[in-house]
C-alpha cells in the first residue's frame, strides 16, 4: 500500500519527486511480498508537519489583510480606517459592513443599496418600496407615459381602447380596478418587470402583475395599492404610506422550528434550480441552492432500493444533500460535504489519491471497494466496508473486515480494529459504545447522541469535541427528535444537549438535565434535592437559549439563562436570567425550608413576569417583601406579544401550537422593556442568541444613515415572503 499524508505539504513535496525515487521508496526493504517501509515518505510527512504550520500562518496573515476574510478582532481596527460606523450584532453581518463600506457609500441613497444594507446588516431577505409611490395622486396633462412593454413585455395594451389602457402600469390613479386582481407571480428572468428572491429559503424570480388591481394580500410586499397619507409614527404595523418613507418589507424570522425539508427528485432538482451544478478544474460540484435541508430520491419518495448513479469515469464534490436512498459512483472521485445518506457507494479501484472524501457526514452504509478513504468528522450508523482510510474524529459502528489498513485517529472504532494493528496506525481511539436516541425516523434524530454516551466519546475528538457527524455542532441546523424520553441522567448532566427539538414530552427521573439552544414541548424533571442538606446543590436543569412551552421541576433548582416559557412553568426553586415565563409561575418556595442559612437563593433578574403572581410566590421569587410591596428592580411585567402570519386563505393564527414556525417569537410591536430589556440591550427570552431585535434595529440605524435626508426607513414583518409565487397567475388570480 501507499503511505497514507497526514500533511498536506509533505504530500505535495513526495508528489514533486521523480517517479524513480518514489518507486524505489515504494520497495525498499521488500522481500517475501512485504510491503516496502516507505521511509521516503514518512521522512517528507515529518518535515510536512512545520511547513503545514508556517503555510497556515502565512495565510490566516493574508487573510487577515481583508475585512471580508480577517479574524473577528481586527474589524474595529478597519472600521476606523474607512470611518464605518459597524452596528450588526452578527459577525457576519460586521464582516460585511467593512467589506461594503465603500460601495454603500458610492451609491448613497440608491434603493439598490438600502436593499444590500437590509440584507448585508439584518441578515433577511427584504423587499423595498418608495414610499410616494404608494401615495395616492392623479395624473395631470403632459405626464409622459413610459411603454407598457418597458414595463412589463407579457402586457398587451392598445391604447386606443380606454379598458386596455385603464391597464398601463405607468398611469397615476387613486383607486384600484375591481376587476382585477394584484399579487406576485412567478416570471422569466429576462422580464424587465422581474426580481430575484428568496422564499422561504427558495431563490425564485417574480414580477408583479395587475399593477392598478385589486390587492390580493393588503399590507404584504406585493400589495402596490396607492392609499393617502398615513400621519402615523411609522412602525411595522402602520405610517406606511407617505413619501418621506422607505417600505422594507421582511420575512418574519422563523424561530426554533424551520420550514419542512424540501423533497423531490434528482432531475427535477436540477432542472428547478434547487441544485447548483458548477464545474471546477475538471470537478462537478452540485451544492443545495437554497436555505432549506433539501432530500433527493431518484424515481419516487421512500422507494428502499431507490438509487443515484452519478456518471462514471468523473470527479463530483456534493455539499449540503440529503439523499434518501443510495449514492453510486461506479468509477471517478467523490468529495461530499455536510451529505446525509442511506447508502453511498464507490467502486473505484485502488489509487495514490483518495476516491473517497467524506467530512461532516451520515451514512447508514459506505462501502469503499479498493480505493482510499479519507473520513473526517463523520459517523457510520451500519456497516462500512472499507479497505485503505484514513479516519479522523468520525463513529464507525462496524466494519465488514477488520484488516483495515491506514490512519485511525480519534475516532469511535469496533473492538476488533483496536485489537490487532499490525496493518494499520490507531491513535487516541476507543470502541466504547454510544448512545444514541435511536427510535426516531430521520437519521440524523437517530444519531444524536443522549447525555448517558460516554465522555470518551462526546468529549474523545481531536479539539475536545463530539465524535462524528456532529463534531462542528448543529447551530443553524438543529434537528428534531420525536417520541416521548424517560431519562435517566448522570448527577453531572454527561453530554450537554446542544441544537435539538424534543416535539413530544421529556421526562428526567434522576440526574442532571444541560441544554442549549434547545427546545422541548414539555420538560418534567424529578431529580430530588440530595439528603445531605450541606451538600452542595446541583441544579436539576441547567438551560441557555432555550424555549418550552412547559416546564415543571417538582423537588429541585432550575437554572434558566435567556428561555422562553410560553406556558406553565412549575417550579419549587427557581434561578432565572434575562427570561420570559407567559402565563404563569407556580409553587416557588424558599429554599429556607431546605436548610437555613440557605446554600442557595431563588432569582428572577431582567426577566418579564406574567402578572398575578401569589403572594407567596412573589415573596419566594424576593420581587415582594414581606409588606407585599412590589420591588420589581430590572424585571417587567409588560405582556409579551408574538408574531402572527397570514396565510394565502385570508385567516389569520397566533403561533401558539408548538412546532409551528415563528413559535415563541417576539412581534415588533411588542414592548421595549422585553425586546431591549436583557442585561447586554439584547431580548429577553429564548431567541436573545439570535438577535432578532438588535438585527431589526440595526438595519434601521444603518438605512437612516444612507438615506436621503428626510426619509425614515420602516421595517414591515410580512409572511407572505415565505409563500412561493404561484407559477400560473391566470389560474390563480
Amino acid at each position: 500500500m501507499s503511505h497514507i499524508f497526514d500533511t498536506r505539504l509533505g504530500k505535495q513535496l513526495y508528489q514533486l519527486l521523480p517517479e524513480v525515487y518514489r518507486t524505489r521508496d515504494k520497495k525498499a526493504g521488500q522481500a517475501g511480498g512485504v510491503a516496502g517501509t516507505e521511509d521516503l515518505a514518512k521522512y517528507l510527512d515529518a518535515h510536512g508537519y512545520l511547513l503545514d504550520l508556517i503555510h497556515a500562518t502565512l495565510e490566516q496573515q493574508l487573510s487577515d489583510s481583508l475585512p471580508k476574510s480577517s479574524q473577528d478582532w481586527l474589524l474595529p481596527y478597519f472600521a476606523e480606517l474607512l470611518a464605518a460606523n459597524i452596528v450588526s450584532p452578527e459577525p457576519e453581518g460586521r464582516h460585511a459592513e467593512i467589506d461594503h463600506a465603500i460601495s454603500w457609500r458610492q451609491r448613497k441613497g440608491t434603493l439598490k443599496c438600502a436593499e444590500e444594507i437590509a440584507e448585508v446588516v439584518g441578515q433577511m431577505e427584504v423587499e423595498i418600496q418608495e414610499g410616494w409611490k404608494r401615495v395616492a395622486k392623479t395624473p395631470h396633462i403632459g405626464m409622459p407615459i413610459i411603454p407598457a412593454k418597458s414595463w412589463d413585455d407579457t402586457l398587451n395594451i392598445n391604447m386606443n381602447i380606454p379598458s386596455d389602457a385603464a391597464q398601463h402600469p405607468g398611469l397615476p390613479a387613486v383607486m384600484v380596478d375591481l376587476r382585477k386582481a394584484s399579487r406576485a407571480v412567478e416570471a422569466k428572468s429576462t422580464n424587465p418587470a422581474s426580481r430575484v428572491s428568496r422564499f422561504s429559503g427558495v431563490k425564485r424570480t417574480w414580477r408583479q402583475v395587475n399593477y392598478h388591481g385589486n390587492p390580493c394580500f393588503p399590507g404584504s410586499f406585493d400589495d402596490i395599492s396607492p392609499r393617502t397619507i398615513d400621519l402615523r409614527s411609522p412602525n411595522t404595523l402602520n405610517g406606511h404610506h407617505h413619501h418621506k418613507r422607505l417600505l422594507a418589507y421582511a420575512p418574519p424570522p422563523v424561530g426554533f422550528f424551520s420550514f419542512e425539508p424540501i423533497k423531490m427528485t434528482w432531475d427535477k432538482a436540477l432542472e428547478e434550480n434547487y441544485i447548483e451544478q458548477k464545474n471546477e478544474s475538471g470537478v462537478l460540484i452540485y451544492s443545495n441552492n437554497t436555505n432549506r435541508t433539501l432530500i433527493v430520491y431518484n424515481a419516487a419518495e421512500n422507494i428502499p432500493d431507490d438509487t443515484i448513479t452519478l456518471e462514471s469515469g468523473k470527479n463530483y464534490k456534493i455539499e449540503t444533500i440529503n439523499f434518501s436512498g443510495t449514492l453510486l459512483l461506479d468509477d471517478g472521485q467523490l468529495e461530499l460535504n455536510q451529505v446525509e445518506a442511506k447508502t453511498v457507494r464507490v467502486n473505484t479501484s485502488s489509487t495514490d489519491t483518495a476516491v473517497l472524501m467524506a467530512k461532516d457526514c451520515l451514512f447508514d452504509t459506505l462501502s469503499v471497494g479498493n480505493g482510499i478513504a479519507e473520513i473526517d468528522s463523520c459517523t457510520v450508523r451500519d456497516i462500512a466496508y472499507l479497505i485503505i482510510v484514513k479516519v479522523t474524529d468520525s463513529i464507525l459502528m462496524n466494519v465488514s473486515d477488520p484488516k483495515i489498513t491506514g490512519t485511525i485517529q480519534y475516532s469511535r472504532i469496533p473492538n476488533e480494529l483496536l485489537s490487532d494493528v499490525d496493518n494499520r496506525t490507531v491513535e487516541d481511539s476507543i470502541s466504547e459504545t454510544p448512545e444514541y436516541f435511536n427510535h426516531n425516523n430521520t437519521l440524523a434524530a437517530r444519531s444524536v447522541l443522549t447525555p448517558n454516551t460516554p465522555e470518551s466519546i462526546y468529549a474523545g475528538a481531536s479539539d475536545g469535541g463530539e465524535m462524528g457527524y456532529f463534531h462542528h455542532g448543529r447551530k443553524g441546523r438543529p434537528v428534531i427528535i420525536t417520541g416521548n424520553f424517560d431519562l435517566t441522567l448522570p448527577i453531572t448532566g454527561g453530554y450537554p444537549l446542544t441544537d435539538v427539538i424534543f416535539v413530544d414530552n421529556v421526562e428526567v427521573s434522576s440526574g442532571s438535565l444541560e441544554l442549549e439552544r434547545s427546545a422541548v414541548k414539555s420538560l418534567t424533571i424529578k431529580t430530588p434535592l440530595p439528603n445531605d442538606n450541606k451538600q452542595e446543590i446541583t441544579p436539576a436543569l441547567n438551560a441557555i437559549d432555550c424555549l418550552f412551552d412547559t416546564l415543571t421541576v417538582t423537588d429541585n433548582l432550575s437554572r434558566l439563562e435567556y428561555c422562553t416559557v410560553m406556558q406553565e412553568a412549575d417550579c419549587k426553586y427557581l434561578q432565572a436570567s434575562d427570561c420570559i415565563f407567559v402565563e404563569a409561575i407556580r409553587n416557588i418556595q424558599d429554599p429556607k425550608a431546605y436548610t437555613d442559612p440557605p446554600s442557595f437563593l431563588n432569582c428572577i433578574r431582567y426577566s418579564n413576569i406574567p402578572s398575578g403572581l401569589d403572594d407567596d410566590v412573589a415573596i419566594a421569587l424576593r420581587i415582594k417583601d414581606e409588606s407585599n410591596r412590589v420591588r420589581l428592580g430590572s424585571n417587567t411585567m409588560e405582556t409579551p406579544v408574538f408574531i402572527r402570519f397570514e396565510y394565502c386563505n385570508s385567516t389569520q393564527l397566533e403561533h401558539r401550537i408548538f412546532g409551528e414556525p415563528g413559535y415563541g417569537v417576539l412581534s415588533m410591536v411588542t414592548s421595549d422593556g422585553i425586546r431591549f430589556g436583557a442585561e447586554d440591550s439584547g431580548e429577553m427570552g429564548g431567541y436573545h442568541h439570535k438577535y432578532y431585535s438588535l438585527k431589526s434595529e440595526a438595519v434601521l440605524d444603518k438605512l437612516r444613515e444612507f438615506l436621503p435626508v428626510g426619509i425614515e426607513p420602516v421595517l414591515i414583518q410580512d409572511a407572505r415572503l415565505l409563500q412561493v409565487p404561484p407559477e400560473q397567475p391566470d389560474k390563480q388570480v
